[in-house]
């Protein structure tokens, strides 16, 4: 219910004709551990700690109805998630202030976000941003914003393409070219759109 609130306030500021294709919000997923960074905690490993988040965050997560109120909760939780030694609570700090951010149409924090859990767990962070950029409704969001989630796909995009994933940098990339066309940036949705047939030369970036 908490995107439902914020999005409707952000339906003044924008259209989208596809966002009905946008994928359900989803938690953070994950992959076997590494000896760099560890495996996510499980669902039961969470119980002590989401309580402990909500009453850490009691104050933060009850003015969430706003994007001014989700976005300063995810500025709250990514400056705690910082520093907390605790590994579960780590966890549910980043995957609520990545769920936040994208609720608020935020999508520079959605990659921050992101890039910290990188550093700590081990999951695949492209995808999962991906995922979470991909569930923004572009038709909500205003030019700016627009142009963040544009920019934010399309550096994802490079780092998809950069560790072979054509497939995934071709999806970001149009994700990216949809956002552009949404903050009126005709010349960098063309760019997006000729780095599509780059990756995928049989795409045509206007159709689906």
């Amino acid at each position: 219910m908490r995107r439902a609130v914020i999005l409707v306030a952000l339906l003044p500021l924008a259209s989208r004709a596809d966002d009905a294709d946008a994928p359900a919000r989803l938690r953070m997923r994950q992959l076997a551990p590494t000896a760099a960074a560890g495996e996510p905690p499980g669902p039961h490993e969470l119980v002590d700690a989401r309580a402990e988040l909500q009453r850490r965050f009691r104050d933060e997560l009850a003015s969430v109805s706003t994007p001014a109120g989700a976005n300063a909760a995810v500025a709250s939780l990514l400056a705690a998630a910082a520093s907390e030694p605790d590994r579960r609570l780590k966890w549910l700090m980043l995957d609520e202030a990545r769920e936040l951010a994208a609720d608020a149409g935020n999508a520079a924090a959605v990659s921050r976000t992101l890039k910290l859990a990188s550093a700590s767990f081990d999951f695949d962070a492209v995808a999962e941003e991906y995922r979470t950029l991909n569930a923004i409704p572009l038709r909500l969001l205003d030019p700016d914003r627009a142009a963040s989630l544009a920019e934010a796909a399309g550096q994802l995009g490079m780092r998809a393409e950069t560790d072979g994933r054509r497939d995934m940098a071709t999806s970001a990339q149009l994700l990216a070219m949809r956002g552009w066309e949404r903050a009126g940036n005709i010349a960098a949705a063309r760019a997006a759109a000729a780095k599509v047939r780059e990756l995928d030369p049989g795409r045509e970036p206007g159709r689906r």
